[in-house]
């Protein structure tokens, strides 16, 4: 059984090379994870709160640094997985950044320097998808505990990267930067999508051409596979896209309801 030293001396070891999640401390739900993940998460609540006492300028520089960072470790974290495993090789079913919660890395320039519909766009995204999707990953980061502990390479990624996209997301809808309120108009409920849809035509051109099934376009994953072995394809994308289409809308649907019936 490792300890926390062992942990420490191979943060950056390759899971090739690690001992089964449960010979560590620190895999999926062991006690160093929940008190870990119970840490970074009452620190991000604690810094989203005080940054949005801040003013906007303040607030646009912390999202720069932050999402400069995010960018950075991400080209550092793909560069290391491809290069430190048995095999070196890239693995394009896998690895590319095109998650639901990689949106953020390109939408937050349009979050930052964004005007009008372009910077609501991009907020509205960060708000809804990106939010749901970095809290989720937060809580429940199988797709890496699983493999490696807290205090590794990989695991300091997901909770740095899904921890940034969180406080971003609360630091924006805590401090005014972005609302949820003022929707009189059906296509403002579809702007929150549009970085979603653009990013839906990468990950598809990649889901048809090497198999793979980024944004869970396929339902080939998770617990998403045996509702993907029980549809056809064409229907699995179109089921996909709605569910995402609805994500994005849903926390502004009230307002927009809500403004129909007084004008009414």
């Amino acid at each position: 059984m490792w300890t926390v030293s062992d942990l420490l001396q191979n943060f950056f070891t390759h899971k090739d090379f690690l001992p089964p999640a449960d010979r560590m401390p620190g895999t999926l739900f062991t006690p160093l994870h929940l008190v870990f993940a119970a840490v970074l998460a009452t620190a991000v609540v604690l810094l989203a709160v005080a940054l949005s006492k801040k003013s906007e300028q303040t607030i646009r520089r912390v999202f720069t640094v932050l999402w400069a960072l995010a960018v950075v470790l991400e080209v550092v974290k793909i560069t290391w997985e491809t290069l430190t495993g048995r095999a070196v090789e890239f693995n394009w079913t896998g690895i590319l950044p095109l998650y639901p919660c990689s949106i953020f890395m390109y939408a937050m320039p349009f979050a930052i320097w964004g005007k009008g519909d372009v910077r609501f766009a991009a907020c509205g995204y960060v708000c809804s998808l990106g939010l749901l999707g970095g809290a989720i990953n937060f809580v429940y980061p199988a797709n890496i505990l699983d493999n490696y502990a807290c205090l590794s390479f990989a695991g300091f990624h997901t909770f740095f990267y899904h921890g940034t996209l969180v406080f971003c997301a609360l630091t924006m809808l805590l401090s005014g930067y972005h609302r949820y309120t003022g929707i009189t108009r059906a296509r403002q409920l579809l702007l929150p999508a549009v970085p979603f849809l653009v990013m839906s035509l990468a990950a598809n051109a990649v889901n048809f051409t090497v198999g793979a099934d980024y944004m869970f376009f396929k339902l080939e994953s998770f617990i998403f596979a045996p509702l993907g072995a029980a549809l056809p394809t064409a229907v699995c994308v179109m089921v996909v896209y709605l569910a995402y289409l609805f994500i994005h809308a849903l926390p502004h649907l009230p307002s927009y309801v809500a403004n129909r019936r007084q004008n009414r």
